[in-house]
């Protein structure tokens, strides 16, 4: 707080653990601060509309960390999409594998596979295809660490993979696994209708070795996602710089961010359901009575006066700064 009240402070940057984002962002559009926000922006829905809309309504600008979107790789991967290089898109595939597994504590109390791993996968799915899903279908197992068994719902998973199906046909496929014996695993493949692009792992050199039981890289990729998404973490951090500077449009919106928890917290039940389930299922649970007012319906029978459902996430928000612009 003796940052976000000071006079001197023109913007913060919250990457405080989760459960604080939503209290933070909302104390910096009271104070007048723009916000560079880790994701998530809040661990519960109804939080994640509310801070949005109370920076949207001070007129403060609020960019969302997913920073998979600032990946040289992932952007090439993009480009081609946009200038038609592999046609139109037919399918889209992405990999995520750690390194090691977290620890229990970590895991415990972390929202599960889906919310704390593959949010990224699931981000990058739509940032690719350039449009919002449709719905989704999610399995989850546990082959690495037993120990999580115990735990409650997609906490007890250590391995997952998700189906999307978007507009006009397009599928898309995630797999994640809290452990790769190789390496820090992160790999994406589109294609389309004239070819198709795909990304390797990042590597700490070019080195390959040859030899008569051995051809290949000299090193593993990177084993860490500092080390691997360092220039990703640089290149965000300069794009939220500029963008107040030339008071230009922040590239990873609020909305983006609201889209990515949606997304999770929809595998997450599309998993614990065996079934599929469609993104309005979820925006379908938030009631609104102001911008700033908001709850989630979740087990009622009788929904609040005036109630009216909306299948959009857009709709949940009033206009951010930029777009008012």
């Amino acid at each position: 707080m003796d940052v976000i009240t000071d006079p001197e402070v023109d913007a913060v940057w919250i990457c405080s653990p989760s459960q604080f984002h939503a209290d933070q962002i909302k104390a910096c559009a009271a104070n007048g601060k723009h916000v560079f926000c880790e994701k998530p922006i809040a661990t519960d829905l109804a939080e994640t509309v509310e801070a949005i809309n109370e920076m949207n309504e001070a007129g403060l600008k609020l960019m969302i960390g997913l920073q998979r979107r600032f990946d040289q790789n992932f952007i090439r991967v993009k480009k081609a999409i946009i200038d038609k290089e592999v046609g139109d898109t037919i399918m889209v595939k992405l990999c995520s594998r750690d390194p090691a597994p977290p620890p229990f504590e970590y895991v415990k109390g972390g929202g599960g596979i889906f919310n704390d791993m593959a949010v990224h996968d699931l981000d990058m799915t739509r940032f690719l295809v350039g449009e919002d899903p449709i719905d989704i279908l999610s399995v989850g197992s546990c082959h690495i660490d037993k120990s999580i068994e115990v735990l409650d719902g997609s906490e007890a998973f250590d391995t997952a993979a998700c189906i999307l199906r978007y507009p006009n046909g397009v599928q898309a496929m995630v797999d994640v696994c809290r452990q790769s014996s190789y390496g820090y695993d992160q790999r994406a493949e589109v294609l389309g209708t004239k070819g198709m692009i795909a990304t390797d792992n990042v590597y700490p050199n070019t080195a390959r070795l040859f030899k008569t039981d051995f051809t290949g890289n000299a090193d593993m990729p990177y084993d860490f996602f500092l080390q691997r998404y360092n220039e990703a973490y640089v290149t965000e951090t300069i794009a939220f710089c500029e963008s107040l500077v030339n008071d230009s449009p922040v590239p990873c919106t609020g909305e983006d961010g609201l889209v990515a928890l949606i997304m999770s917290l929809a595998a997450d039940k599309s998993a614990a359901e065996n079934r599929w389930v469609k993104f309005n299922e979820i925006i379908d649970q938030v009631y609104c009575s102001s911008p700033t007012q908001c709850e989630l319906l979740i087990g009622s029978d009788v929904f609040p006066e005036g109630f009216r459902p909306v299948s959009k996430p857009k709709e949940l928000l009033v206009p951010d700064v930029d777009s008012k612009k």
